[in-house]
């Protein structure tokens, strides 16, 4: 390259950098740009206070293990989770609020504790984060400390890192005009909780089907 055209390739940077500037024209982090979408969705997801859910659930801790069916409806002020086990086996009724998580099993059994984190731990053994949870259903990271998370250009969840447990993000599904997962998988030392959703519902007076 001669000086000439070395030159000229010089000035020609160093106009268009002084164009940029004047303008304030920049480019964006991608980061940025995907936690800007990620704020924007989780926004609108917390508008809406009644949603529901229904699909399948699996709970391992490594040597023992079941599945069966989750319906999951919250409102203002509560929320209620009714599962029935693989082929009838087991059902079991819960009931959250604010004072109290009421747990009533298919035989008429029912316990009671003052949070379900509580009642959860008393029933199976084993920590089952039901609050962090139904964020994470939503494709959201619960309050608090995030470990770590990742983004994707779109703003939705790919892995989330929270309160211990690592949460995967499979697949997302259109309902009306969000995303929302409908598989993921979350995973503690040998616990793991694996959720196949076949339906949501957003607000309580309009079904949106999957």
């Amino acid at each position: 390259m001669t000086p000439f055209v070395l030159r000229k390739w010089c000035w020609l940077f160093f106009l268009l950098f002084t164009l940029n500037s004047c303008t304030g024209i920049s480019v964006k982090d991608p980061d940025h740009v995907n936690h800007t979408a990620y704020q924007n969705r989780s926004a609108k997801l917390n508008a809406t206070v009644d949603w529901g859910l229904v699909g399948k659930i699996s709970l391992d801790d490594g040597e023992q293990g079941g599945s069966g069916r989750l319906q999951w409806d919250v409102e203002p002020g509560q929320s209620e989770l009714d599962f029935h086990g693989a082929l009838g086996r087991g059902a079991w009724h819960l009931q959250i609020t604010p004072e109290a998580a009421f747990l009533k099993m298919a035989d008429g059994s029912e316990q009671i504790a003052p949070n379900v984190s509580e009642l959860i731990q008393d029933q199976i053994g084993w920590p089952i984060p039901l609050d962090a949870l139904s964020w994470w259903v939503r494709g959201m990271a619960a309050p608090g400390v995030i470990e770590n998370e990742q983004i994707g250009p779109d703003g939705l969840l790919i892995s989330l890192s929270q309160l211990g447990w690592n949460v995967d993000f499979n697949r997302y599904k259109s309902i009306g005009d969000l995303e929302l997962p409908i598989r993921l998988n979350a995973t503690r030392d040998q616990y793991r909780v694996k959720l196949a959703i076949s339906r949501w519902r957003l607000d309580v007076s309009h079904d949106l089907p999957n």
